[in-house]
């Protein structure tokens, strides 16, 4: 056994249950399925594959594929239990993109200077809106955020307090980037932590992977059926 399998193996076994999800105390973060993120041929997609054709590809496939069914998975489950549900987006408020943390600022400058156009849409533009799939329900709340955690820009904490909420169900785009950091201030703030592997990803598999092991020192990761079947045997049990 590699370092890597044997570190990966004394996280993995030391992760907390997604069994100890309790219905009435969770809420799922469905994290920046925007238009903009899910479909091809918007400036998110167009940057990266104007640098290497192509490359965006497998990422789009997964999101298509895998990520979109089991975020759809979820939030029947959810919203049967009449659990909360958030939704996550970036987008610039004022419409100019100065208002986004540096980073972000740092990728629309690499858009303007690839392909004419910033990469991180107006809020309320079309391509800034929830993919069809996953239409949040007038009750669903949609907190536009200007970093990549949630907890950072938005009053995500109070409203999951607010709520009664212990446990958050993380899904979404990017695993490596706001997916993982809305999962880490989660954990930070006190919150039982469930990353769903395979309703998320990223632009690399690979990266896609190292994160997740990663996240198992925050919380624990599951696959949608496992998240499911955990929250369906505590209801049971309640």
């Amino acid at each position: 056994m590699s370092e890597h399998e044997e570190w990966v193996a004394i996280l993995r076994g030391g992760e907390s249950s997604a069994a100890l999800i309790d219905p009435q105390s969770a809420a799922l973060i469905v994290v920046d399925m925007q238009r903009y993120f899910t479909q091809p041929s918007f400036p998110f997609t167009d940057v990266f594959d104007k640098l290497s054709p192509g490359v965006t590809t497998g990422y789009l496939n997964r999101v298509q594929e895998s990520v979109i069914p089991n975020i759809q998975v979820l939030l029947r489950r959810f919203r049967d239990l009449n659990a909360p549900v958030f939704f996550t987006a970036v987008g610039t408020k004022n419409g100019m993109g100065d208002d986004l943390s540096p980073w972000l600022r740092s990728f629309d400058a690499l858009g303007v200077a690839t392909i004419g156009t910033r990469i991180f849409p107006p809020v309320d533009d079309p391509s800034w809106e929830i993919d069809k799939a996953l239409e949040p329900r007038p009750d669903e709340q949609v907190l536009n955020k200007l970093t990549a955690g949630t907890f950072a820009s938005t009053d995500l904490d109070q409203r999951l307090r607010d709520r009664n909420v212990q446990s958050v169900v993380v899904v979404g785009v990017a695993t490596d980037v706001c997916v993982s950091t809305t999962a880490r201030e989660a954990a930070d703030r006190g919150f039982k932590v469930v990353t769903v592997s395979d309703a998320c990803t990223t632009l690399s598999d690979q990266l896609h992977g190292a994160n997740l092991d990663t996240l198992r020192v925050f919380g624990s990761v599951r696959t949608t059926s496992e998240v499911v079947k955990a929250l369906r045997e505590s209801s049971r049990d309640g």
